[in-house]
């Protein structure tokens, strides 16, 4: 199998799919967005946009790649921040090449991948989606499409709860973390966890869900958007969420 997978210089995750791919014998190439890989491309069997924070970097990747694409070839595409039927209605000549997934960090815990059709699906492209999470190791299962899909809808949404009441002073980042774990049997915090996501993720997801729905639940936190505004995303400094300041 040859997998194209595009993303931010800094991503995890292209590369930990690109890893898993390789040691299963199979070929991956992991580019940005704006690289030139037409040749690459017409012989691949799926292109992987890992874009989590930038829908119009996704669109604008989507509009580069898809017309390289072989006709049983998928287009997947990350949707923390987009829903798959938003990128296929920029896709040009094959908006049913398009397939949704989901898969929030670390994807090394993880056993299975959401995925989801656009509206504009033809089915066409199932197969091969199906075919490229089946040699990471990793169970497809299907469902409705939406920006963020379950976990990362429900994730972020958990963890924005968790700063609001961090910003108002109601408890510590470590106490608010130990209650959950401890409350719920959760294996992280909602703090712990949204680190691990990378905060700029979180607040992507809850921006994208906010437009889609319009609605205040998605409101984010003030707090955690003055950290992604100060670059303090937790992905990349790897800062404790006992450290984050209520301030």
């Amino acid at each position: 199998m040859n997998v194209i997978l595009l993303g931010e210089a800094d991503a995890q995750l292209p590369l930990r799919i690109a890893a898993k791919l390789e040691a299963h014998r199979h070929r991956a190439i992991v580019a940005s967005p704006d690289a030139h890989l037409e040749r690459e491309t017409r012989e691949a069997d799926a292109v992987v946009d890992c874009w989590v924070t930038d829908a119009a970097a996704k669109l604008a990747a989507l509009g580069r790649y898809e017309r390289w694409l072989r006709r049983d070839a998928a287009y997947l595409t990350c949707c923390h921040a987009a829903s798959a039927t938003r990128m296929a209605a920029g896709a040009g000549k094959a908006p049913g090449r398009v397939v949704g997934f989901a898969l929030p960090a670390p994807i090394d815990d993880r056993k299975l991948v959401e995925c989801a059709l656009p509206l504009q699906a033809t089915g066409a492209a199932k197969p091969a989606a199906e075919a490229l999470w089946r040699a990471i190791g990793l169970e497809a299962v299907w469902v409705d499409d939406s920006v963020g899909l379950i976990m990362p809808r429900i994730l972020a949404g958990l963890a924005n709860e968790a700063f609001f009441a961090l910003g108002e002073g109601l408890a510590s980042a470590r106490d608010i973390d130990r209650a959950m774990q401890l409350g719920t049997r959760y294996p992280r915090g909602p703090l712990a966890w949204a680190e691990v996501m990378g905060l700029d993720q979180v607040l992507a997801c809850l921006d994208a869900l906010a437009t889609e729905h319009g609605e205040d639940r998605y409101r984010a936190a003030p707090l955690l958007r003055r950290r992604v505004a100060a670059g303090r995303t937790g992905r990349l400094d790897a800062l404790h969420p006992d450290e984050v300041e209520t301030a």
